[in-house]
């Protein structure tokens, strides 16, 4: 299990983000992400260049790089665990939503898709993650196996206008965190 926490820390009108992760172990393989903090920078009060009418905010898209290594060939499905806002997002505090979505994604080197578990239907090479969705690896549509997977990971922050009016340090945060489901 991958452990994820995205963190917003709303000061004023500031804004920052950070995506935190610690390694872990399922079935003898390793999963990791490339970085431990994301940094999406910090919103200043009379910076924020909002249209009348404007929902939300964009925070910014990061990527990060996700790796998985066994000592034996091994089937892949991947999961990500967090609270829903939606059926294609996960709720950042109470207000906003992030998306996590895998592209680039190789299997010992070798280009594979991604489809929805346990259907396998619309593999893809770019995946959205939806809320109580697995990811399972895919080689020319059938589950495939292998020793070390990686995929680039991208993450989008959407925070409401609203949530950026307070008058004290505020935080507002979203936690969640990858599963590797491995089949042998």
């Amino acid at each position: 299990m991958k452990n994820s926490r995205v963190r917003t820390l709303v000061h004023g009108c500031g804004v920052a983000l950070v995506l935190l992760s610690v390694p872990a172990r399922a079935n003898d393989c390793t999963l990791s992400l490339s970085q431990s903090q994301i940094e999406l920078g910090v919103l200043r009060p009379g910076a924020l260049s909002i249209a009348p009418g404007q929902p939300e905010l964009f925070l910014g898209r990061r990527r990060l790089s996700l790796n998985i290594a066994c000592p034996r060939p091994t089937t892949m499905a991947l999961r990500f665990e967090a609270p829903a806002a939606g059926s294609q997002a996960f709720r950042f505090d109470r207000q906003g939503r992030f998306t996590v979505s895998l592209s680039n994604a190789l299997l010992d080197g070798k280009p594979v898709t991604l489809g929805a578990a346990p259907y396998l239907v619309e593999a893809t090479e770019n995946r959205l993650i939806a809320p109580g969705q697995s990811l399972q690896v895919l080689a020319r549509d059938l589950p495939a196996k292998g020793r070390f997977f990686s995929a680039q990971v991208e993450i989008d922050t959407h925070l409401p206008v609203s949530a950026t009016r307070v008058r004290d340090e505020t935080p507002v945060e979203g936690r969640g965190r990858f599963e590797l489901l491995s089949g042998g």
